[in-house]
């Protein structure tokens, strides 16, 4: 029998330090986490959705919400979408640098960073939209608003004269 430890002996010894080693990571990582350093998911909410009433003949307008994140981690608006609209996307306006000139761009997607809150605006971050009917002042517009991380949010959007 001694023999036999006599061998494996060094073997042993060998596998013995990766094993606390892995032992030590896990327990080093377990107080991480437990302590909050390892930080938090995302938390999105969405609120103050205002849509602008459209007038004329004009068939597209924009619906605007803030967005908070009080979450330790940073999450993306990667779509939006309403059962009240035809065509709905996110758009940025932007300027042309140095010709004083201002456009609408559709974009992807929107980083909503950790801590912090989006607001949009008609200068800015919009939702733009072509509505199905008429909208009515007053009237609220449901949305889907679709994050990487917290998944769908639904809210809605007060149906508001532009400019308020």
């Amino acid at each position: 029998m001694s023999s036999l430890y006599a061998r494996l002996r060094p073997g042993l010894l060998a596998a013995l330090a990766p094993v606390l080693a892995a032992a030590l990571t896990l327990g080093g990582l377990s107080a991480w986490v437990a302590a909050g350093a390892a930080g938090g998911p995302a938390r999105i909410s969405v609120t103050g959705g205002r849509v602008f009433l459209t007038y004329g003949s004009v068939a597209e307008t924009a619906a605007f919400f803030r967005i908070t994140n009080s979450g330790d981690s940073d999450d993306v608006l990667e779509s939006v979408r309403s059962p009240a609209a035809v065509d709905v996307m996110l758009s940025r306006t932007v300027e042309r640098a140095g010709a004083n000139v201002e456009s609408m761009r559709m974009v992807e997607s929107a980083t909503v960073p950790a801590g912090r809150r989006i607001t949009m605006k008609p200068d800015g971050l919009d939702v733009m939209l072509r509505p199905k009917r008429a909208l009515r002042l007053g009237a609220e517009v449901p949305f889907v608003l679709t994050f990487r991380h917290s998944g769908e949010v639904r809210v809605t959007a007060l149906v508001v004269r532009p400019g308020s």
